[in-house]
């Protein structure tokens, strides 16, 4: 009797500790995923700035060759507000 007793003990002792490793996997995978998924929102916002970047950017030099096509002289036209900040 003493032997199934501990037979069992071990059992769920083994079951207990599975149980931990599997809750311990899906814990990391989850926090992982988190830190995925906020990394993704921040290079979504960084490309949307720099595409902001390159619009305006566009925009003054199209503003520069335009100036200097009409031969208007200096001073150049101001740049867009937001360009160099």
């Amino acid at each position: 009797m003493l032997d199934v007793q501990a037979t069992v003990t071990v059992i769920v002792g083994l079951v207990a500790t599975v149980g931990a490793i599997i809750a311990a996997i899906i814990a990391s995978n989850s926090a992982h995923q988190a830190r995925r998924a906020n990394r993704v929102d921040e290079l979504e916002e960084l490309l949307a700035k720099y595409q902001k970047d390159i619009q305006l950017n566009y925009l003054y030099n199209r503003q520069l060759v335009d100036h200097i096509y009409r031969d208007l002289g200096p001073p150049p036209p101001p740049p867009p507000p937001g360009l160099f900040t």
